[in-house]
């Protein structure tokens, strides 16, 4: 049976640490009104992470928000909840660094749009006094973990196909693996 996920392919492929804080940046800030600059980006977040199943309510916005809402943002950031602008950082890291795009968009396009969300992450961290993170530190700290390999292979065991060669006693090509001999 096909997947049928709202989440876009290229988050599956990310280690479920990952995927679960991009989710956790989806919600947007619950202090902030419907206009807030803050949900502009929140929008294009949940354009690059999800499917859109409502094309006519604006849930879901563009891949990269207008410049005068983020810059807005940027300037009131100390008045959004600290929660809130973490999950968004992080999300932002995360696409920066991890983002691979869908089929219509060119790799220019995908460049594009990693090349804005670590921009982004950047301003974050800058206006948070803080130092950003290297990719390679990204994935040590929420890289692959044991329960992402353990289900990683148990879909390739799940997806092997026993092939005992044409004309054999031993069934034919689509028979499921049984796991020994």
């Amino acid at each position: 049976m096909p997947h049928h996920c709202v989440l876009k392919d290229w988050v599956l492929e990310l280690p479920y640490r990952m995927q679960s804080v991009l989710i956790s940046s989806l919600r947007g800030c619950d202090t902030a009104r419907k206009d807030d600059p803050s949900k502009a980006v929140t929008r294009s977040l949940r354009a690059l992470v999800l499917r859109n199943a409502d094309p006519t309510n604006s849930f879901i916005g563009a891949g990269v928000p207008k410049k005068e809402a983020v810059e807005k943002f940027l300037w009131d950031l100390d008045s959004y909840p600290m929660h809130f602008v973490a999950h968004t950082m992080h999300a932002a890291e995360i696409v920066g660094y991890k983002y691979t795009g869908e089929d219509k968009l060119s790799s220019i396009e995908i460049a594009a749009h990693k090349k804005w969300w670590l921009t982004f992450y950047r301003d974050l961290v800058k206006a948070l006094h803080l130092n950003p993170e290297q990719e390679a530190q990204l994935d040590v700290r929420l890289g692959f973990t044991a329960v992402d390999e353990e289900d990683l292979e148990k879909e390739a065991r799940a997806s092997r196909q026993w092939d005992a060669g044409t004309g054999t006693s031993h069934g034919g090509r689509n028979r499921k693996w049984s796991g020994g001999s």
